[in-house]
């Protein structure tokens, strides 16, 4: 059996890597002190015997001694100088992230669509990135006696935690927020909030770290002919309702233009009225209030239209009106004088009235 005098791993797509000749064939297990021992960058090299893990590597060149092998030396009683061989597992391991590991959520789990009453099947989708942290709790909880191990061989250690994660938070999510099964894809995010933080939970008892943990879909199983036709009447319902709902928004934007052209309307007939009278204001708004004596008990009737306004509020507006109300008496003491004339005198009226 050959002696190996260099050992190293140029495996990167693995995570786990048992040594082995690199011409293939059976395992080999010999090994002898001052082979030289390559570790790359982001690897940990483990020897293991008898199932217990002996002396950890990190990254470097090691020329193997009793000095840097100090457990399994005394494990195997080296003879002979160490240049006989002697027996020992030696794993290397990957601590790189490992991107993009696959997960599907299968078979399909069922849910009742309340509003038609069908049993719509729901699966999903997504993927994970893990990194080593803990060797010695990876290889005693999962490793084992595996010769090699993918990351895409964590799928299926941990595809029954994943999948009851991830119908715990759809099914717990849509009820809280009152969704039926055909709209599921509005919590993609939620439910992958929801599951990660218990999945990493879980890997770390493994000696993983999850990186990034991301659902990429939920969608439902539409083989069968009821549910392609309630997706279909589902549709046809959601096009109706949007169809409405953009209705009756043109409506009250129609509506509102037309409250505002009124209010226009209505403002330009009321100012025409204000003192537009040929005969000196007999005809209009201002001739009535004048010919009624009107105009003196103006702010004190405003004021109690406003009555049931709050005191600081209603006081404000009152005083407001007392204003206005002196300021119109003066104009028609200067007009009765000959100091203002009709015009300027219905002017200076409108401009009081406006502010009320």
């Amino acid at each position: 059996m050959a002696i190996i005098d260099v050992l190293k791993c140029d495996r990167p797509e693995k995570m786990v890597w048992k040594w082995q000749p690199p011409e293939g064939g059976l395992r080999q297990e010999e090994l002898r002190l001052g082979t030289q021992l390559v570790v790359n960058h982001s690897q940990q090299a483990v020897f293991v015997k008898g199932g217990e893990i002996a002396d950890i590597f990190e990254a470097g060149t090691h020329t193997l001694s009793t000095e840097n092998l100090p457990i399994l030396s005394g494990l195997i009683g080296l003879a002979f100088g160490g240049q006989s061989p002697f027996k020992a597992e030696v794993y290397f391991f990957n601590k790189a992230i490992a991107m993009d590991t696959k997960f599907a959520l299968r078979p399909p789990f069922n849910m009742i669509e309340p509003n038609f009453r069908v049993t719509i099947p729901i699966v999903s989708r997504g993927s994970f990135a893990v990194k080593i942290t803990d060797v010695r709790l990876f290889i005693s909880q999962i490793i084992g006696t595996l010769p090699d191990f993918e990351a895409a061989t964590l799928s299926q250690y941990f595809r029954g935690i994943i999948t009851e994660q991830i119908k715990a938070a759809i099914i717990r999510i849509s009820r809280e927020q009152n969704l039926s099964p055909l709209e599921l894809e509005a919590i993609v995010i939620d439910v992958s909030d929801a599951v990660k933080g218990i999945f990493a939970e879980t890997l770390a008892r493994y000696g993983l770290f999850l990186e990034l943990f991301s659902i990429e879909a939920i969608s439902i199983v539409d083989d069968d002919p009821r549910v392609k036709k309630v997706i279909e009447d589902y549709q046809s319902l959601m096009a109706k309702d949007m169809e409405e709902r953009m209705r009756l928004r043109r409506h009250s934007e129609n509506l509102e233009v037309y409250k505002v052209e009124r209010s226009f309307d209505t403002t330009e007939a009321a100012a025409g009225n204000i003192g537009g009278g040929s005969d000196g204001g007999a005809g209009s708004i201002l001739g009535t209030m004048l010919g009624y004596q009107m105009v003196q008990p103006l702010g004190s009737a405003i004021g109690t239209m406003v009555g049931t306004i709050t005191p600081n509020v209603q006081q404000t507006v009152t005083d407001e009106f007392d204003e206005i109300d002196r300021k119109m008496k003066k104009l028609g003491e200067w007009k009765a004088e000959g100091i203002l004339t009709e015009e300027v005198y219905n002017e200076k009226i409108k401009e009081l009235l406006n502010r009320i």
